[in-house]
Formats: C-alpha cells, structure tokens, sequence
C-alpha cells in the first residue's frame, strides 16, 4: 500500500492529505483555546480574590461608618444636655432669686 492510499478500496486517495492537514489544524486549534480557556480561568481567579478583597475592605468600611455615626450621635447630644443644664441652673437661680426677693426662702 502506497502513502496515499485509502484504507477503504486501496485506490489512490487524493483527499487523504487534507484530511491530516485538517486534522493537524484541529489539533493546534484545540491546544490554542485550552491556551486560551486557561488564561481565562486564570483572570477568573484573580477576579475571585479581588472580590474577595473588596468584600473585607467594604465590611470594614461599614463597620468603622457604624462607629463614627455612634460617635457623631453622642457628640451631637453633648451641647444639647449642656444647654439643658445652663437653662436649670438659669431657672433655678431666678426662682431662687424670687423666692428670695418676696421672702419665701428661708
């Protein structure tokens, strides 16, 4: 049997070449994308663990924003309650002072 020959009725087979340079190009098309497809796996991987970055850093953020606006609360309500005490000591002291004036204190 001769190189081109067809392994089905021996004849000389003018197609058999293409079919091997066919399947020679399949073959270096599938090793180019299993080239391609593991890069992109690996992109993939880089994206998980940049997630997963961003995942921590945000619930970070969350939890310090939760603290600066307990903080900022009790910042805002410091003045308030110190109003609050000027304005007693105010009124108790003109009461005090009435009280004084009419002679009910004693």
């Amino acid at each position: 049997m001769a190189g081109n020959d067809c392994p089905i009725n021996g004849v000389n087979c003018v197609s058999l070449p293409r079919v091997e340079a066919l399947e020679r190009a399949l073959e270096l098309e599938k090793e180019s994308r299993s080239r391609a497809n593991e890069k992109i796996y690996d992109r993939l991987g880089e994206l998980e663990r940049g997630m997963a970055a961003v995942t921590t850093q945000y619930a970070n953020i969350t939890d310090r924003l939760s603290t600066i606006s307990a903080d900022l609360g009790a910042l805002k309500e410091r003045p308030g309650r110190r109003w609050e005490a000027v304005v007693a000591a105010l009124i108790t002291g003109a009461v005090g002072f009435l009280l004084a004036r009419f002679g009910v204190a004693g």
